[in-house]
């Protein structure tokens, strides 16, 4: 037999009713209270837990026994207690109020947890008789929102999102920062643009976000938004479309990174590239780009009036044995390998064929190129110019230069020819002329003829140094004096030098003096005796002929480390400050006085300074007009001219 129905159920389905009918109200939300993922939490006015759900132990690891009885404030972290304990004062100041917040509260694990909790004021309630929470766990969330906000503030960026139908995008926090605003300093009104766009960067941002919504595109662009200092950086905006349950388009989000040096850069890289490229086609010179092979990557317009064939024939092309003379491609063809392959700067001169036929004179100066990062490449930079005209001037001086040495050569070996020529006669007028003087073979029969003698040797001697002078100065000037060097005393030198113009000297009334400054044994130096003489000879002459009766001569030597100087100083008539310059080279001469000029040829100082730089020393003249002359001769005392080695005594053997 069946069980009896009742009447007032009997065309119910058995089903969920049935079990509601079944199950009592009480224990039907005890059951969803106890499974329901969120934490239900009941406070009093005063913030003392009543009741805890038992999701506290999944979340928190803490069981429900625990909680209750305890003030709620005691366990929020200590940042959070001040605002929470104000939150649920105000709450509990008005029925029916709801309040919102993030409060963390520890975890069994040691570990604080993010809970977002919304309270409402039930307290009237007797079934509920206190402020209802109920939280959620938004720990991962708010991890994830902080990886965000760290990754924008790193990056440089900020992303926000545009509601279809409001009136401007919600801007993160990372957008207010890359823009150096507060987050409240961001425009949340249908004009935002106005505000952040730079006016010519407006319509074309707006057109972008518009057909955005309504094609599905996505925005990409770089535009310029206005920065906290009231400037304009670069932005570059990338946006896509999010479609809602029906697809439509419900809401544009997008990024938004600060890009402003990196655009900044790249405009002043095109800026610069543009004034180079304007420089590179305005200039005279050729400025090319090869490969390792010398294939032409790029040429300037200039090759076309220097060489007649336009860029267009070389880009690609190798620069080849046919393009340039046969007697200059070797060394222009070596001279790029190895600024290829050593990277060294190299400059080459050579002949291009132009292409009318013609050979034009060509330099280049060619570079390793290289990369962005300062690193070599196997490519080269050259730049080229026409010497053509330099070239024609070189080849004249060239043809000067071998016309005078060759003059200068004729000069010297006609000089030397005439002076050898000269001094055989002389050398009998001066002998013949001394034994007429000394009346080797009886009087002369008149006191005229004396005179006349005597004026014959003296003048045949004067005219055989004049013949000396001026072929030692030949001789020089063509490479052919020979120094001897050996171990010279300068202060028995000079002694030596001082007593053969002594008596000239005393005639005309000048007082002789030296100074000696060497250590004891000192003043010794290698050298070529009889050429040192005539520096010493010469400078004194020299001396005694410009200075005046009364006046003073004195001769220094100095030894200073490994040199040997000598320094002649008169007081006589001085030297134009204009003229110094002048005195050394052969045959130059200064004296305001007509018969003082004609003594003499102007090879003295000639002389000297060559002597002097034959033995690897030098001279310096100064002087002061009407206060005196000093001349200085510093020599080594080696030079490069070495002693000759002494003869190695034999050694006696039994």
């Amino acid at each position: 037999m069946g069980r009896p129905v009742d009447k007032g159920q009997s065309s119910r389905p058995h089903g969920t009713c049935a079990a509601k009918v079944r199950t009592a109200p009480g224990e039907f939300y005890r059951a969803l209270v106890e499974n329901v993922g969120d934490i239900l939490t009941i406070v009093d006015r005063h913030g003392v837990i009543t009741y805890q759900s038992p999701a506290s132990l999944k979340a928190m690891g803490t069981s429900e026994a625990f909680l209750i009885g305890q003030k709620i404030a005691d366990l929020v972290h200590p940042d959070d207690r001040e605002r929470l304990v104000r939150r649920i004062e105000e709450c509990a100041r008005v029925p029916g109020s709801e309040v919102l917040e993030t409060i963390r509260l520890p975890h069994a694990n040691g570990n604080w947890r993010r809970l977002e909790t919304r309270g409402r004021n039930l307290l009237a309630d007797p079934n509920v008789a206190g402020i209802l929470c109920v939280s959620r766990d938004v720990t991962e969330t708010y991890l994830l929102e902080h990886q965000l906000r760290e990754a924008e503030q790193l990056a440089r960026f900020g992303h926000w999102r545009w509601v279809k139908g409001e009136p401007a995008p919600q801007w993160s926090r990372g957008v207010a920062r890359i823009l150096g605003l507060e987050e409240s300093q961001l425009p949340a009104g249908g004009d935002w643009y106005e505000h952040l766009v730079h006016p010519d960067d407006r319509d074309e941002l707006l057109s972008q976000f518009i057909d955005a919504f309504e094609t599905h595109e996505p925005v990409n662009s770089v535009t310029r938004f206005r920065s906290g200092d009231g400037t304009y950086r670069y932005f570059k905006t990338y946006a896509y479309a999010e479609a809602d349950a029906h697809s439509e388009i419900g809401a544009l989000v997008g990024l938004a990174e600060d890009v402003h040096e990196e655009v900044e850069a790249e405009l002043a890289l095109k800026a610069s590239e543009a004034k180079y490229r304007l420089m590179t086609e305005q200039a005279s010179d050729v400025v090319a780009h090869y490969d390792a092979e010398a294939r032409v990557i790029f040429i300037s317009p200039a090759v076309e009036p220097m060489l007649g064939r336009t860029p267009e024939e070389f880009i690609g092309q190798s620069i080849s044995a046919d393009m340039i003379h046969p007697d200059d491609f070797p060394r222009a063809r070596d001279a790029f390998i190895q600024c290829v392959v050593k990277g060294e700067q190299v400059q080459f001169d050579y002949r291009f064929r132009h292409r009318l036929g013609h050979y034009v004179w060509l330099e280049s100066t060619m570079r390793s190129a290289r990369d962005t990062d300062g690193r070599r490449i196997a490519e080269v930079i050259g730049i080229t110019r026409d010497v053509s005209e330099r070239k024609r001037h070189e080849m004249e001086l060239l043809e000067a230069r071998e016309r005078a040495e060759t003059a200068s050569r004729t000069k010297s070996r006609f000089l030397a020819n005439m002076s050898h020529e000269l001094r055989t006669p002389l050398n009998a007028i001066i002998g013949f002329s001394e034994i007429l003087r000394m009346q080797m073979f009886g009087a002369l029969g008149h006191p005229r003829y004396m005179e006349y003698a005597q004026l014959i040797n003296e003048s045949g001697a004067l005219l055989l140094d004049l013949i000396s002078d001026i072929l030692d100065m030949s001789k020089i000037e063509a490479g052919k004096y020979e120094l001897h060097p050996e171990t010279v005393d300068a202060p028995a030198l000079i002694e030596s030098c001082m007593r053969l113009v002594r008596g000239r000297a005393e005639e005309n009334g000048i007082h002789l003096a030296r100074k000696i400054d060497c250590a004891p044994g000192g003043g010794t130096l290698v050298a070529d005796e009889r050429a040192l003489k005539q520096i010493m000879l010469n400078l004194l002459s020299n001396s005694a002929k410009f200075t005046p009766s009364g006046g003073r001569i004195s001769i220094a030597l100095a030894e200073i480390e490994d040199t040997i100087r000598f320094t002649v100083r008169d007081t006589g008539r001085g030297i134009p400050a204009d003229q110094i310059a002048r005195l050394g080279q052969p045959f130059e001469q200064i004296a305001s006085d007509a018969a003082l000029s004609k003594e003499g040829t102007g090879l003295g100082l000639a002389l000297v300074r060559s002597l002097a730089e034959l033995h690897g020393g030098n001279m310096v003249i100064e002087s002061e007009l009407g206060a005196g002359t000093t001349v200085t001769v510093t020599l080594p005392k080696v030079p490069y001219c070495a002693l000759p080695a002494a003869p190695v005594p034999a050694v006696a053997t039994n």
